[in-house]
């Protein structure tokens, strides 16, 4: 029995307009229909408004007449504009234009037909008089659209009842109105905020558009604001970071939209709307290079990028393609990194055009580097291959000396003995009176490029900057997968600062520096001023619309073996010169002999090869590099036995 009346109520139930708008979409032939009755009964009302005093006093045979070329010219309207096949639940800005078009298509037609075809066809019979076809114009674009609206009310009245979430839109323009629309039927929008005096306390689209001077925190506070969406287009980065930092500190979860040339097809959607990165309040102004030279060193020419799967060489190869080199040599040891990386390349380039090679190596292994250097003709080597996690190589200071040491020392010399035109070595501000392994071998690797550089006809040039964002083994991933975890993130010291700038720029400025690099040189990068890494922790919780300490806590864990306080980009007996890029410097840094660096550099690997130990080797490299001084490390013994 009860199956049999469900067979009778299931139908039933389909039939309520709720179910069927939240589970059907309505036929187009429908929608058009519906037109066209709104359509007559917009020119019944028109008439009525004449003065008539009622429907009855109006000759229907004349409305009749007069209605034919109305549905006629609707009709060509609709098959030019198609209004009526727009999806009428999630009518938007677009399809208001479609029925505006349509509708204005069909009034022009009727003034044509009612000035001039009708007079000389003799048929005025059928033309309405001018008022009367403005009026319906005015009447049938308004019933038309308050149609589609109203079903887009029901459809939304007929889902089940769902919080939204509350949220501003910071910027009332243009870009504005556009976020408005794209959010409305996914968010509540309350408000809109503008740094305009002009536009304070006016309204748009309804809301409130508050000023940057209100009590924007006792606001959100009231209305249970949770997200903010920044939608200014027209401004510089350094405004733009100030806004978002300015959003930051309201204790929001900050989003922002694309530049106006990357929407698809020229439409903004909803998974365009984006979290912002750290990245957006630490990184500056767009980098302007002198792309004709980049393209005039490197086009037609055969590079190779050791280390082309992290984060630096994967960044330089894939900026190397924009120029157009002839060939293009990626090595790294790491496999699925590098497996990646040709996934990604291949996908956005023609191998055909600008052939690629993957090459799984490391640069330690002589005879697989001289093989390579063998059978290409190479002209430019980008050397990024090092390990760069301070404490990991302050357990392994083997590996650590092998790997950037040495290794630098295999790659510049089969760059010598093969003519390669220039080397690029990629250091980093660690290598700086350094303080652990890590740091001390990369100065011992720049010590060997650049005396290298007197005894070579290759061009040796030393690139040293800081910490790049998002890097591997940066503080931003971590801080990212911590913030997920719920926290705590942890800090190692409450005074640590570091320089940072985005993986692109730096890379770019890796490129530039190859260009101007006449051999020798250590180029120093502008690094901005040093961040403290417990701000940096702080705006990453509030970007995620997070409260610092209530939310997610900050933990301090003690600085790691190997670790300090500041970096430096120079030593106190270094000194800069500018180059012609405001960005780039050239570091006047003192250099030793290459017979006596690579006197040094053969006693590591002598060192290594029968085993001596780890202090024995860590002894030599402080020998190699006297401004070494171990820091919270267990090689501090080896400074105090020098003393």
């Amino acid at each position: 029995m009860n199956r049999q009346i469900k067979k009778i109520i299931n139908p039933l139930r389909k039939l309520h307009p709720v179910h069927y708008l939240g589970h059907n979409f309505v036929s187009r032939w429908v929608i058009l229909a519906i037109d066209f009755i709104l359509i007559t009964a917009s020119l019944l009302i028109s008439f009525t408004l004449q003065g008539k005093s009622s429907l009855a006093d109006l000759s229907f045979v004349d409305f009749y007449k007069s209605l034919i070329p109305v549905i006629l010219f609707s009709l060509i309207g609709h098959y030019i504009f198609k209004p009526h096949r727009g999806v009428i639940r999630h009518t938007s800005l677009h399809d208001i234009k479609r029925v505006l078009y349509a509708r204005t298509f069909a009034f022009a037609c009727n003034l044509v037909f009612i000035f001039l075809i009708s007079k000389q066809l003799g048929i005025s019979s059928f033309a309405l008089p001018f008022s009367v076809a403005a009026v319906n114009y005015v009447i049938s674009l308004y019933l038309l659209i308050q149609f589609r609206l109203a079903i887009k009310y029901t459809f939304n009245l007929g889902k089940k009842s769902i919080q939204k979430p509350r949220i501003m839109i910071y910027g009332a323009g243009d870009a504005g109105q556009i976020v408005y629309d794209t959010l409305i039927s996914t968010y509540d929008i309350v408000a809109f905020i503008d740094d305009n005096p002009s536009k304070k306390h006016k309204m748009y689209r309804g809301l409130h558009i508050l000023h940057t001077e209100d009590s924007i925190v006792d606001f959100i506070t009231k209305k249970g604001v949770s997200e903010i969406v920044v939608s200014v287009q027209n401004c510089t980065p350094a405004q733009r970071r100030a806004i978002v930092s300015r959003c930051a500190d309201w204790d929001l979860n900050v989003k922002t939209i694309p530049p106006i040339e990357k929407w698809i097809n020229g439409e903004l959607t909803t998974s365009q709307i984006k979290n912002v990165k750290i990245e957006d309040l630490l990184g500056r102004d767009v980098i302007q290079l002198d792309k004709d030279n980049l393209r005039k060193a490197i086009q037609g020419r055969t590079v190779l990028v050791t280390g082309a799967a992290g984060s630096i060489g994967s960044e330089i190869a894939r900026q190397i393609f924009y120029y157009q080199p002839k060939n293009i040599l990626l090595l790294d040891q790491a496999e699925t990194p590098l497996y990646h990386l040709e996934l990604e390349l291949s996908s956005h380039t023609s191998n055909d055009t600008i052939p690629v090679e993957y090459i799984l190596g490391d640069v330690t292994d002589i005879a697989l580097m001289e093989q390579l250097f063998a059978s290409h003709d190479i002209d430019f080597v980008y050397h990024a291959a090092a390990y760069k996690h301070v404490p990991s190589m302050e357990k392994n200071p083997v590996q650590a000396i092998q790997v950037n040491v040495l290794g630098t020392k295999i790659i510049a010399d089969l760059c010598s003995q093969y003519k390669v035109e220039k080397m690029v070595f990629v250091s980093t501000d660690k290598a700086v009176n350094p303080t652990n392994v890590m740091g001390a071998s990369k100065r011992a690797a720049e010590m060997y490029v650049q005396s290298k550089n007197a005894v070579s006809k290759t061009n040796y040039i030393t690139t040293r900057f800081g910490n790049v964002l998002g890097s591997n083994g940066s503080v931003i991933p971590l801080f990212k997968k911590q913030i997920e975890a719920g926290g705590p993130l942890t800090v190692t010291h409450p005074e640590i600062t570091r320089y940072f700038m985005t993986i692109p720029e730096a890379c770019q400025l890796v490129l530039e520096a190859s260009t101007i690099g006449e051999g020798g040189e250590i180029f120093v990068f502008d690094m901005g001023e040093s961040v403290k890494i417990k701000d940096l922790a702080d705006k990453m919780i509030r970007l995620s619309g997070l409260i610092p300490g209530k939310d997610i806590q900050i933990q301090y864990t003690g600085l790691r073996p190997g670790e300090k306080l500041y970096e430096e980009l120079l030593n106190e007996a270094e000194s800069v010169m500018p180059t012609h890029h405001e960005k780039i410097m050239i570091g006047k840094v003192n250099t030793q002999s290459f017979r006596d660096v690579n006197f040094m550099l053969n006693n590591l690997q002598e060192i290594i090869d029968i085993a001596a130990g780890e202090n024995a080797l860590v002894s030599c490299l402080k020998q190699l590099v006297p401004e070494y001084k171990s820091q919270n490390s267990r090689f501090e013994k080896l400074d105090f036995n020098e003393k």
